[in-house]
C-alpha cells in the first residue's frame, strides 16, 4: 500500500518497494506514457516559482522522492528500515528487477557528459542490450531526431534528465508522440546521481586516492549538508505560511 505526504507545497507518494514494482508492472500493460517524476530539493524551488511544472507534476501519475533529504520532517529513517522508497537508489533496485525481466530503456540527458556517467552507471546494472539509446541534449541532434528514434526503437522506459523548465516543456509537448510505456522524469535527482558515480581518474586510483576523491566529489550532496538545506528550506516556508495567514 501507499499513500502521499505533503513537502511544503509538493504531494509525494511514498510506497514500499514491492508495491512501486506492483505499479510499474502495470504502467508497462497499459496502451499509453505514464509519467514518475523523482524530485529533489532543488525541485522545490523550480515548483514554487512555474506554473507549468505545477501542471505537469499535478497530472503525473506518480511523484516520487528522488533524495532522502526531502523526507526530513519525516522520519526517513524509520520509512527506510520498513522498506519504503526514499530515494533514488530504492527506484533503481525496483527497476534492476525490471532490467531482469527484460525491459528495456532509452536513457535521454541533458549532456554527453552526464549521459557517459548514466550510461555506465546504468549498464554496471542492467544488460547492455537492454539499453536502446542514448541522447544528450547538447549533443546538437535535432528534437524531431530523439523522438523518431525512440518511437523506432520502442523502449519500455525513458530515463529523462533535463533542466527545469525544458524537462516540463519537452514532456508537455511530446508526451502523446512517444511510444514508450514509462518516463522516469529525474532532472532534478540527475546531478546528484551524477555526483555520487563521478569517474575517478587512472591517476589517483594508482596512489590510492580514489575513495578521497569520490567523498570529496559527493560532499555538495551529503545527506547531512542537503539536510540542512531542507531545514532552512522549512522555515522559510513555514514563515511566509504564517504571514500569509
Amino acid at each position: 500500500m501507499g499513500t502521499r505526504i505533503r513537502v511544503m507545497d509538493l504531494e509525494v507518494d511514498l510506497l514500499t518497494r514491492e508495491t512501486l514494482q506492483a505499479e510499474f508492472n502495470a504502467y508497462l500493460g497499459s496502451d499509453y506514457l505514464n509519467t514518475v517524476h523523482m524530485i529533489s530539493l532543488d525541485y522545490i524551488d523550480t515548483y514554487d516559482k512555474n506554473e507549468l511544472v505545477k501542471q505537469v507534476l499535478k497530472e503525473a501519475d506518480m511523484v516520487l522522492p528522488g533524495e532522502k533529504a526531502i523526507l526530513s520532517a519525516h522520519h526517513v529513517e524509520v520509512l527506510e528500515t520498513g522498506g519504503m522508497v526514499v530515494d533514488y537508489h530504492s527506484l533503481l533496485d525496483v527497476l534492476k528487477v525490471l532490467g531482469e525481466e527484460g525491459k528495456t530503456f532509452y536513457l535521454v540527458n541533458r549532456s554527453e557528459k552526464e549521459a557517459r556517467v548514466i550510461y555506465r552507471y546504468m549498464a554496471r546494472r542492467f544488460p547492455k542490450e537492454n539499453i536502446l539509446g542514448v541522447f544528450a541534449v547538447d549533443s546538437g541532434v535535432a528534437e524531431e531526431s530523439l523522438i523518431n528514434d525512440i518511437n523506432t526503437k520502442l523502449p519500455d522506459i525513458i530515463l529523462l534528465s533535463m533542466d527545469s523548465t525544458q524537462q516540463e516543456e519537452w514532456l508537455a509537448n511530446n508526451k502523446i508522440r512517444l511510444n514508450a510505456k514509462l518516463c522516469l522524469a529525474a532532472g532534478s535527482v540527475m546531478p546528484l546521481i551524477v555526483r555520487e558515480n563521478v569517474p575517478v581518474p587512472g591517476w589517483l586510483k594508482k596512489i590510492h586516492l580514489d575513495g578521497l576523491y569520490r567523498n570529496v566529489a559527493r560532499l555538495p550532496y551529503s545527506h547531512s549538508f542537503r539536510k540542512r538545506i531542507f531545514n532552512r528550506k522549512m522555515d522559510d516556508y513555514n514563515t511566509k505560511k504564517k504571514w500569509r495567514g
